[in-house]
């Protein structure tokens, strides 16, 4: 299927991943089964490859199957898994204390912005700005940026606690991919006051490109943390395929009275 608008391409994944949910939640499909394969589901369903890919996807990210080269796509379970990140991409961020969404609202994209999302310049992009507090106290705040054909399909009441990847990926938009940079800036007037932290605090600045298995880019995260509450940590294993290691990131919070928690 071709020119289909994004908004109309999210419907079609999320109407064929619902199909394929209640199969499997119903025991039509029970656990060991093989589902039907990619093209037979593309061309019964009329829809695309890539589609199909995206709802396999999500019932990946769900724990509900499994993908099996040379074999195919066997049921693993019968129940929804609901993993703290739901995409299969571990993004380091740990459950704990709550999100606050402090704004939600279409904007011009600043420059570096825009860049960073391959977008061009003075496009249009969906901002969402998100508190995360440990017991009251403010540790980090984020501004994740999307395309405004992403952005449309996603609304406030869809995030709830879930974090904002999450969300994108019952969209379709599953991430598999990011690119983290790591930096330090001193706070500005708005960060301060969302953190209550003196102007001019330095901070950990954290930045995260999100890409699909069809890298394409779907999210910027651009993460503000004061470092006496949150520290990041890199834990480096060697690959057994490769001479070079492996980063993983992770993060312990250390808000004032609390013990780190992993």
């Amino acid at each position: 299927m071709t020119g289909l608008t994004r908004k109309e391409g999210a419907a079609l994944h999320h109407q064929l991943f619902s199909i394929l949910r209640t199969g499997i939640l119903s025991g039509r499909y029970a656990v060991g089964d093989l589902l039907p394969s990619e093209e037979w589901l593309a061309e019964n369903y009329n829809v695309s490859r890539a589609t199909v890919r995206r709802a396999m996807q999500t019932l990946h990210a769900r724990g509900m199957i499994e993908r099996c080269p040379g074999v195919g796509t066997r049921v693993l379970l019968s129940k929804e898994l609901t993993p703290a990140v739901s995409t299969g991409l571990d993004f380091g961020d740990i459950d704990v204390g709550e999100l606050a969404t402090q704004s939600f609202e279409f904007i011009t994209a600043p420059s570096d912005v825009a860049a960073q999302l391959g977008l061009p310049s003075e496009t249009t992009v969906l901002r969402i700005v998100r508190l995360r507090s440990h017991n009251g106290l403010p540790v980090r705040v984020t501004s994740h940026y999307m395309p405004r054909q992403l952005g449309e399909c996603l609304k406030p009441d869809m995030l709830g606690q879930k974090m904002v990847v999450d969300a994108l990926a019952t969209l379709g938009a599953v991430g598999q991919h990011a690119v983290v940079t790591i930096g330090a800036v001193i706070a500005d007037a708005a960060d301060a006051g969302m953190l209550q932290i003196e102007v001019g605090t330095p901070l950990i600045d954290l930045t995260r490109v999100v890409r699909t298995e069809e890298d394409e880019c779907v999210l910027l995260q651009h993460t503000l943390i004061p470092p006496e509450r949150q520290k990041l940590v890199i834990d480096v294993v060697r690959d057994e395929e490769s001479s070079l290691p492996v980063l993983g990131i992770g993060r312990h919070v250390r808000a004032r009275g609390a013990e780190a928690v992993d």
